[in-house]
């Protein structure tokens, strides 16, 4: 297929515009604002069509109908004139807007043929060529800067890859098919996850619905079992702490009558021994006893003598009374003094070294008018010499005409000169210079008479060379006469060293008078310095109470001088004051050592008269304490002695009393004769091993608990078995679970041998599938393959097709393998052009021969790569139709050297009128 022409009756900017194209390669050249992407979009469209089926327009669809709808007006319509390969005529007509307009069309026959290639409601050109309008803008349709777009649909491509390998181009692919088994797996297998609804899913919960149940059946039966057997503990358990109980309340009765028997028989032993009349008590001396034990204890608990160490405290208040007070003021130098004194200190030194770095001063340049360049000029007027003069030459006919016309010329070019110069001496005096105006003039009129002189005198020959020796010899003689008359007029001596020494002598002054201005400047700074210093030393004194009487330099040293003499008394007298606090502690310490000493002789003089006193309350003789001390001691061992037997009768008629507790001895005698009949009977009635087991010492205190007990295990029994009639109701068959569970089984493995056996027919499928793509992918990497070195100047040699997602990698005689997608965004875009052709050759194989039109498939390439490329499109050109858009002069220019009519052409754009 070729495309013979287009007609854009209305699109974008276009309107009843046709674009005619070659049979081979047709290079578009337009500049900006010339429609070259929109005749680009129009082909395509007046090829493909519009889908026009329901439901909105897909985003890709919505951007071209925002790129492309006209301008103006309601219409959108496009029309093509095409070539099949079997020679048909086809006029294809694409109404965009209303989408019904529209035919394909064979004008020889005038046959409608749009059913042969109807697709989504609007013929498709594309269909003749094996594709489809979206594979077709996928590989043979770029648009501007979208080589690399042919990733995006190759999940498109896919289709089509694999009707061209293995079924020559038929409707049925094993992605096709993989596709219905994977819609049949999806409605009658499903997957299992938690919010399917699909049958593998409902079976999997409906067999796992019958484990638990059966599993909770199982459970339920257990637990109704086990629940039994605790029922049958607890009854057990009730009956054993009920038994306990009545074992416990026959010991404890057993008990009672044995302590109550024991009490009767001590009270009668007791009673025996002191009737009813109490025992004599010792508490009159009781008294006595304290006050002898208080002179004990006062007599053992005396200080013992100690003698005061140090100076008495008399002493040492005298020292104390004698320091002097804490000085009020600093001790030593402020640190602001201090700082202030170092900022002095430096600044006096760096004074002191700018001083003697000062410089001379005694140069000075001589005073003359002239400026250093006049001077200059004066030197060199006297260093020139005078030309000597020549000796008599003679005539020398012949020779007149070769040397006359360049001393003529020359003569000429004075008098000019000399002549200017007059002038500007005339335009001097009226602005006021005499003396410059005067010298220009006078120079002015030489020259001028000296070329006067030889165009007057040189006709020709060695007279007029002679003629003009002589002239140049009277004016250096006139210019040097002119220095000297100059610097007579400046007073200064017409010799040229000493003219020269003028200049030196002013730059050296100046020199000297900048370096000593900056000299005098950084003195001036410095000073500022040591002034700032002094006023800050100043400000830091007068805040210490030392405010200098005058604001002179010897005002401040004084003051600080001052400062510093009584910041050093001060600092003794400090020292000496802080002797008061190591005094005072001296003192109390010495104070309390006294008080103490005057307290421990109170205390031994008090424990001397409590023993003394006490010794004659006793009636014993002692003259010293020691005799006091042993005397009370053998009073107080006697006492001890008798204490100890009044103690023990009083005690044991406490516990007459006790025993008996205000009853009489007989009516004690009585309750333990019943206690002991009550303990009989009640263990009449207990089994002697259950009675053997009970504890020894039994406490009654522990039968309330005892009692307790039983009654709660009587309570947990009861309880038990009420828990139990009601738990049995809900327990479930475990036969009827067994069944239920069979069947989900049952249901569960015929799905899963469905999925399996759709699982394996997947499996063979994508195996084919996958044999498809390693045929594809060897055919599409070889025709790559066969332009990579050309077009990339032989960097990259070998490439590797990816069929599935279409990346290409490539490789150079390195064979380090990389992403074409990740090379330069100009590599990539070359590499992804020759997929584009192998895929437009390898899909379309069988079909009608696929055009390619590219829009700005050059524009990241460089110069070099650019030709390559279009030589390659050239040599595909060959075999299809190629339609190049450019807005590149290189382009154009190649396309004007490269392509002859009429197999190729080149179609020039001009610019879209604004609307």
């Amino acid at each position: 297929m070729h495309i013979r022409s287009v007609t854009a009756h209305a699109f974008g900017p276009l309107r009843d515009a046709t674009l005619e194209l070659a049979e081979g390669m047709t290079v578009v050249v337009g500049d900006n604002e010339s429609a070259k992407s929109s005749w680009h979009a129009a082909i395509y469209a007046a090829l493909c069509g519009r889908r026009r089926g329901k439901g909105r327009s897909r985003l890709q669809e919505q951007h071209f109908t925002d790129l492309h709808r006209p301008w103006d007006g309601n219409d959108w319509l496009v029309s093509a004139q095409l070539v099949l390969d079997d020679g048909r005529l086809i006029e294809m007509r694409q109404d965009l807007a209303g989408k019904v307009d529209c035919h394909a069309k064979d004008l020889v026959l005038g046959h409608d043929i749009s059913a042969d290639v109807m697709n989504d409601g609007m013929p498709d050109a594309s269909r003749w060529l094996g594709l489809d309008r979206d594979s077709f803008v996928a590989c043979a349709c770029v648009e501007q800067a979208q080589l690399l777009g042919v990733l995006d649909d190759a999940d498109g491509l896919q289709e089509h890859l694999q009707r061209a390998a293995a079924t020559a181009g038929a409707d049925a692919t094993a992605a096709a098919a993989l596709d219905c088994l994977e819609d049949f797996t999806r409605e009658n297998v499903g997957l299992e996850r938690a919010n399917s609804t699909k049958p593998l899913q409902r079976a999997t919960v409906g067999y796992a619905r019958a484990q638990e149940d059966l599993e909770r059946n199982r459970r339920m039966h257990e637990e109704y079992l086990t629940r039994v057997e605790i029922i049958d503990q607890l009854r057990e358990q009730a009956a054993a702490r009920t038994a306990a109980v009545r074992a416990q309340e026959a010991a404890v009765s057993g008990a009672d009558a044995e302590q109550l028997t024991e009490r009767a028989r001590r009270a009668a032993e007791l009673h025996t021994i002191y009737g009813d009349n109490a025992p004599a008590s010792m508490a009159t001396d009781d008294a006595l006893a304290r006050q002898v034990s208080d002179a004990l204890a006062a007599w053992q608990s005396r200080p013992d003598e100690s003698a005061l160490l140090g100076r008495p405290s008399a002493q040492i208040q005298a020292e104390l009374d004698s320091l002097p007070p804490i000085p009020d003021g600093d001790i030593e130098a402020h640190p602001t003094v201090l700082t202030a004194l170092d900022e002095i200190t430096r600044a006096d030194i760096q004074l002191d070294q700018h001083n003697r770095s000062q410089p001379p001063t005694g140069d000075h340049a001589p005073q003359v008018t002239a400026s250093d360049d006049e001077l200059l000029d004066l030197a060199r007027a006297l260093e020139s010499p005078v030309p000597p003069t020549l000796p008599p030459l003679r005539s020398e006919p012949g020779r007149h005409t070769a040397v006359g016309r360049p001393t003529a010329r020359s003569a000429t070019a004075l008098i000019g000169f000399g002549a200017a110069l007059a002038l500007v001496g005339v335009v001097l005096f009226g602005i006021g210079s005499p003396t410059v105006a005067a010298i220009v003039l006078l120079v002015g009129l030489a020259v001028a008479g000296t070329g006067a002189l030889r165009r007057r005198g040189y006709g020709g020959g060695a007279q007029a060379a002679a003629r003009g020796h002589e002239a140049d010899q009277v004016q250096a003689q006139w210019r040097r006469e002119e220095a000297v008359a100059r610097c007579a007029a400046l007073g200064i001596t017409p010799d040229p060293p000493a003219v020269r020494a003028i200049p030196v002598a002013r730059a050296r002054a100046a020199g000297l008078a900048g370096h000593l201005a900056q000299w005098s400047q950084q003195d001036a700074e410095l000073r500022a310095q040591a002034g700032a210093a002094y006023a800050k030393l100043a400000e830091a004194l007068t805040a210490r109470g030392y405010a200098p009487t005058h604001a002179d330099r010897d005002a401040v040293i004084a003051a600080t001088n001052r400062y510093r003499d009584e910041c050093r008394q001060r600092a003794v007298q400090a020292v000496a004051a802080r002797r008061r606090d190591d005094l005072t502690m001296q003192l109390s310490a010495i104070r309390a050592a006294e008080q103490r000493a005057v307290q421990d002789q109170q205390q031994r003089a008090r424990a001397i008269n409590l023993l003394l006193t006490a010794a004659r309350t006793c009636a014993v003789r002692a003259e010293t304490p020691d005799q006091a001390v042993s005397g009370l001691q053998e009073w107080a061992r006697v006492r001890e002695a008798r204490l100890g037997e009044v103690s023990r009768a009083e005690r044991e008629w406490a516990e007459l009393a006790a025993l008996l507790a205000g009853r009489r001895l007989a009516d004690l005698e009585l309750e333990a004769s019943s206690a002991r009949s009550k303990a009989n009977r009640l263990a009449a009635q207990i089994p002697p091993a259950a009675l053997a087991a009970v504890d020894t010492a039994p406490v009654a205190d522990e039968l309330p608990a005892l009692r307790e007990q039983a009654s709660a295990a009587e309570t947990a029994a009861a309880a038990a078995e009420g828990e139990l009639r009601l738990f049995a109701i809900s327990v479930g068959s475990v036969a009827e679970a067994e069944e239920a569970l069979e069947r989900t089984q049952n249901e569960l493995d015929r799905v899963r041998d469905l999925q399996e056996t759709l699982r394996l027919t997947s499996a063979f499928l994508s195996e084919a599938q996958t044999r498809v793509h390693r045929d594809i992918a060897p055919v599409l990497a070889a025709t790559v393959k066969r332009s990579l070195p050309v077009l990339t100047d032989g960097r990259y040699t070998d490439v590797l097709v990816d069929p599935t997602t279409l990346r290409v990698q490539v490789c150079g005689p390195s064979r380090l393998w990389r992403d074409a997608g990740r090379l330069s965004f100009g590599t990539a875009e070359q590499i992804y052009l020759l997929l584009r052709v192998a895929l437009a050759d390898h899909l379309t194989k069988g079909h009608d021969t696929c055009p390619l039109l590219l829009d700005d498939v050059t524009v990241h390439a460089d110069a070099r790569r650019t030709r390559n490329i279009l030589a390659l499109l050239l040599e595909i050109a060959a075999d299809r139709q190629i339609v190049v858009f450019t807005q590149e002069e290189q382009v154009a220019a190649w396309a004007r050297e490269n392509l002859s009519a009429p197999r190729h052409g080149i179609r020039e754009l001009s610019t879209v009128p604004a609307a």
